[in-house]
This record gives structure tokens, sequence and C-alpha cells, in this order.
């Protein structure tokens, strides 16, 4: 069907819908066209219609329905419009159930948080928590010796803690061990032993050691203690065995 040029885009769509009976629910049923849009078509709101290449498939289906020739109706809707050309930002709909690529800086954004937490807790354990601490001498509560001068010795898991014996300061070996000689004083010797970390918590261990000259008898009290301890260390023994 031939267009009068002299006719408006709006006036030729309109005149063919009423001159072919066709309501604008109709021609939305016979082309998937949203009411909305052919309606803004109808009225020239270009505003309220999407970009260029969208409205160019709208009036392609209604130029098909309504046998009309597409060029001259696309060619006079674009000279009276303000066409809208597809920018950037237009984007066709999006479905949500189909998979969406990951933005490159949001893996780069999880990768670096990894990496600061898989290298950054070490470094945060080294300022808190509780430290570990093992005293290898003396092995048990109480013990007595018979010779006055005496080592009192231990080690560390982190070589960075400090070591305190009696509230004085003793150097620490890069492999975390730690010993220091000592001149006993007859009788009972106690050696409180502590590890503190910078910001962390500190763990303590009290031991006794009683200086027994020979020839000198100790304490009926000093000798059961020993007794009791040495008791339970063979008790501990045998039940591991």
């Amino acid at each position: 069907m031939s267009l009068t040029e002299l006719k408006t885009f709006k006036e030729t769509l309109k005149d063919e819908m009423r001159a072919q009976g066709i309501s604008v629910a109709k021609l939305a049923e016979l082309t998937d066209i949203s009411p909305n849009h052919i309606t803004a078509l109808m009225e020239s709101d270009f505003s309220h219609l999407p970009a260029a290449p969208y409205v160019r498939g709208y009036i392609l289906k209604i130029s098909e329905v309504l046998e009309l020739d597409f060029d001259i109706l696309w060619r006079r809707y674009s000279r009276e419009s303000e066409i809208k050309k597809s920018g950037e930002k237009d984007v066709l709909p999006r479905n949500r159930y189909a998979f969406h690529p990951v933005k490159k800086s949001s893996l780069l954004i999880v990768a670096a948080i990894v990496v600061v937490l898989v290298i950054g807790l070490p470094v945060i354990a080294d300022f808190f928590g509780k430290p570990s601490l093992e005293v290898i001498s003396p092995a048990g509560d109480t013990e007595i010796v018979t010779e006055k001068s005496y080592t009192v010795s231990g080690n560390i898991q982190n070589p960075k803690d400090r070591v305190f014996i009696n509230q004085t300061e003793v150097p620490v070996t890069p492999d975390g061990k730690f010993q220091i000689q000592k001149d006993l004083d007859e009788g009972a010797n106690t050696f409180v032993i502590s590890t503190k970390r910078f910001l962390g918590g500190e763990t303590t261990i009290t031991r006794n050691v009683f200086y027994k000259p020979t020839g000198v008898k100790l304490p009926e009290s000093a000798t059961s203690s020993a007794s009791s301890t040495s008791h339970e260390s063979s008790s501990t023994s045998t039940k591991n065995q």
C-alpha cells in the first residue's frame, strides 16, 4: 500500500489502523509490541520510546502487519523525531538466570584479600595470642640436686617471644632455645619461668630445686615433696607403657 508523503508518521499510522479496524490492543497482539510503545508512536511521544534500533524493529513489524512500505514509514519517522541513537548505556534486557561473567577487577580484589590474609595471619599471630613454653630443666615440679651450679633451660615456639626467669630476661637463640646457669642457695630454690608475647598473653611455669650439699640432710617436707613428684612421674611413665 502506498503512503501519501504529505502525511506525518503518526497520521499515517492512525489512518491505517482506523481504516483496517485495528485497535492498539490488537496491533500489540499481532506485533508483540508493548501497547504503551504503540501509543507513544501514535502520539509522537518520542521521550517514552527506546533507542532507535528498537524503534526500527517496531516499525518493521507494524509495516508488515498493516502492509505498508517500511522504508517510507521509517524515513518519515526519522525525519520527524529526534532519533535516539544507541549509546554505551543502552543494553538489552538481561536474563537473570543466565551466567554473568565476573569482572576482572572483582577477581583481583578477592585475590588480594586472600593474599593479605595468608601473609598477614602469621604476622598477626606473632603479636597476639598466648606463647608456648617448654621447661626442660628442672624436668619436674620439684628436683633435688647436690651440685651448687644448676642450669635452667627450655624451649619456646616463637623466638621473638621474651623469656624471663625470676623476672630477669634471658637470651633466646634463633631456634627458640634458652638456658641460664644459676648458683643455688642451700635448701629450696624457686624458679618462675615465663614467656611474654608483644601485645599478646603470657605463659608461666614454676619449678622448685632443692640444693642438698653432700652430707647435709634436707628438711622432711622437701624430701616428701620430691618423693611425691618422683612417684607421680614413675606412675605416669608406667601408664604410658
